[in-house]
């Protein structure tokens, strides 16, 4: 089985070189080992459109040009291009232009037609496909559901099982439903400086009547939101490496200075499923989150760079985690995040906070340049002195120790690229000595809630840590 990109993308091209033969549905499902049913809902859901009348409108556009700039009869133009009939052919030019093929030969009148679709790069996602961000009006809705708290830690563990133990207890329970097929998660902020935020799994109803007391009820507002749709395989639902780039999409859309919207989705989000479609082969997942308009005084009053500087004093600490290396250049602290996004989307972490008693606040990139071509770094988190170390990581031991700090604040792709800066400054304060020391162990320490909770322009703190 094809994935979802190269499977369209092969039935795009396929379409577009047999126009002129008798190209249908049938003819993509054998080529391409898929049912009717499947290719369907799979181009429904990428196109909001269905094979059938693209394929028709593709014909049709592509005989305009013969039928302008030849004499070639309309009964051998309907043939030409797979119609069953001149009738046939007629008929469905008439309902697609207005006019018939005489008339417009008579006429010269401009037409609309349907272009070929197309994918991009920027669509490929692991295993799926992502389409947006859409600036769409979403109306009021109301929804009931139950509502947890939840940390910025647990997010990518926890809301799974509880949305999954929604669907399956509780949304039957709850009256009024408009559709208890589909499926709303909304997270939304708690009060400013908690390390925690709201998560509610629920469906939408149509009013707030008679519902079970064991239930929370939520209205979301009249809301201007930037709009995903990811269309993956209904089986795996989302797996670790298509979420990472789910989410690393909806990271760019808020990294890009030339949009014209801030994402507030820290302040609130929702997800909507609809459950039926997990019958199919693919089924879509569709991401939500308010957007309010970029000003000069937003972009002048919150600029990037370092924020603050200062020393930390540290209790003896075990650092656990595992082990990596990369080339020593420009790209080297970017694909350090990205292997952090994949070590939490996997679960790494988790082996070692079972194991410690004092659950850290951050996870950290312990680092330091091995030579003049490698970065060597460890990826994990720092516990109690003496804390058991799981199988398959490693340990090292730090005694008390002075740190200097370097926070930085701005957007995620720009400032994983601060360590020279951070460097010169504290070296200027006096904070650390005027020697680069490039054997001593330094690390970027990831907060929960100052890095992976954003604020509402995008931006978010990392912290840059020395040992002196």
């Amino acid at each position: 089985m094809l994935k979802p990109f190269d499977l369209l993308e092969g039935v795009l091209n396929e379409i577009e070189e047999h126009l002129r033969e008798d190209i249908h549905e049938s003819v993509l499902t054998q080529k391409f080992s898929l049912s009717s049913v499947h290719l369907r809902r799979l181009f429904k859901f990428a196109f909001g459109r269905t094979i059938g009348a693209y394929i028709r409108s593709r014909k049709l556009a592509a005989s305009i040009e013969d039928l302008l700039k030849t004499d070639m009869n309309i009964i051998d133009m309907a043939f030409e291009y797979g119609f069953s009939s001149e009738q046939s052919y007629i008929r469905t030019f008439k309902r697609e232009f207005g006019l018939t093929p005489g008339e417009l030969r008579k006429t010269g009148k401009i037409l609309k037609i349907t272009p070929p679709l197309h994918l991009f790069d920027s669509n490929r996602l692991p295993d799926g496909l992502i389409f947006g961000p859409d600036i769409v009006l979403v109306p009021q809705f109301h929804v009931a559901g139950r509502k947890y708290k939840e940390s910025f830690r647990d997010d990518l563990v926890l809301a799974p099982r509880l949305a999954e133990e929604f669907y399956q207890n509780d949304r039957m329970k709850i009256p009024n439903a408009v559709n208890p097929d589909v499926t709303i998660n909304i997270n939304s902020e708690a009060g400013p400086g908690d390390n925690y935020f709201w998560f509610m799994p629920s469906i939408q109803v149509n009013k707030f009547d008679n519902i079970p007391k064991e239930f929370d009820c939520l209205t979301f507002p009249t809301s201007l939101c930037a709009y995903f749709r990811f269309i993956i395989h209904a089986d795996s639902k989302v797996n670790m490496a298509t979420a990472d780039a789910m989410f690393s999409a909806i990271d760019d859309f808020m990294d890009d200075e030339h949009e014209k919207y801030f994402l507030e989705k820290k302040r609130i989000n929702f997800e909507r499923f609809d459950s039926s479609t997990f019958q199919d082969l693919f089924c879509q997942w569709e991401w939500f989150a308010p957007v309010v308009e970029k000003t000069k005084e937003h972009i002048q009053k919150n600029p990037d760079g370092i924020i603050k500087t200062y020393k930390e004093k540290t209790q003896a600490l075990r650092f656990i985690g595992k082990r990596f290396s990369e080339p020593f250049d420009d790209s080297a602290f970017d694909k350090i995040l990205e292997k952090l996004d994949n070590c939490r989307l996997s679960y790494m972490f988790d082996a070692i906070e079972k194991k410690s008693r004092n659950i850290s606040d951050a996870y950290i990139s312990l680092m330091r340049k091995k030579d003049e071509k490698t970065l060597e770094y460890r990826l994990g988190i720092f516990t109690p002195k003496g804390c058991k170390v799981p199988g398959g990581y490693e340990a090292i031991d730090f005694p008390k120790s002075t740190l200097g700090i370097c926070s930085v604040y701005g957007k995620r792709n720009s400032i994983i690229h601060y360590d020279a800066a951070c460097r010169k400054k504290l070296a200027e304060e006096g904070i650390l000595g005027g020697k680069d020391k490039n054997e001593k162990w330094f690390f970027m320490r990831f907060n929960w809630r100052e890095f992976y909770g954003e604020d509402m322009f995008g931006k978010r703190i990392l912290e840059y840590c020395y040992y002196i």
